[in-house]
């Protein structure tokens, strides 16, 4: 199949295009200037591969939790695709994309983004199936939940940072993490062509991103809110 794929969950875009057995992925870390790269980065990874966009079957991209800027940017970018095209979208939850690593494995794996200090989204998962909702919480809350009977995978973007905060509350844990680098592409693709196989319908118009919790700005208006009000009240 002919796809692109697209993960602007977190700082760390990846872009990446197949046709057929054939595939082109860009990396970049760059924080906020990943807005300027998305749309030379998908020029490249199509050329590469002599594709238009009116060829594709699909475009994939990471749904969220993660960047509220990155994810608006990346969904946005596919939107314009599928409106001039026609070509469908299918949005893959973020932490499914991350843990699907270890699908094949027998271990419990939860998948982990860093939102900010001390603070995760996260999901549970095994055998590739997400046994809990997503979440969002500071380390105890997750280590809370987790087990010292059974080695648990970490993966996504948040491993090290995870890892490490869960190591000083908890040095007992069995926790094991590999490849935090990692980027989904490869799993974007799977899981897209999973959902196209058991006919699931692709995103449509007025779908948005999954933020599993308020943005900065939302938390902020909120405080000024309530302190509005409490002085109006006193």
């Amino acid at each position: 199949m002919k796809a692109l794929a697209i993960d602007c969950a977190v700082s760390k875009i990846a872009i990446s295009c197949k046709n057929g057995e054939n595939s082109v992925k860009l990396v970049y870390d760059l924080g906020i200037r990943q807005s300027e790269k998305l749309l030379p980065a998908i020029d490249f990874v199509m050329r590469e591969l002599s594709l238009l966009p009116s060829q594709l079957d699909y475009c994939c991209i990471t749904l969220g939790p993660g960047s509220f800027t990155g994810l608006r940017l990346g969904l946005s970018t596919l939107k314009a695709i599928n409106l001039s095209c026609g070509t469908p979208v299918y949005g893959i939850g973020s932490l499914e994309a991350y843990a699907h690593q270890y699908a094949s494995g027998r271990e419990t794996v939860i998948s982990v983004i860093e939102a900010k200090e001390d603070e995760f989204f996260f999901q549970f998962f095994h055998g590739g199936k997400g046994i809990t909702q997503v979440d969002y919480g500071e380390t105890r809350k997750i280590i809370g939940l987790l087990s010292h009977e059974s080695v648990t995978l970490v993966a996504g973007p948040g491993t090290e940072s995870f890892l490490a905060a869960a190591g000083g509350l908890d040095p007992l844990l069995p926790l094991e993490g590999f490849d935090s680098g990692r980027d989904c592409a490869s799993g974007l693709f799977a899981l897209a062509e999973d959902k196209i196989a058991a006919g699931e319908k692709p995103l449509e118009d007025y779908d948005g991103p999954i933020y599993a919790r308020k943005s900065e700005a939302e938390l902020v208006l909120e405080a000024k809110q309530a302190s509005s009000g409490e002085k109006q009240t006193s």
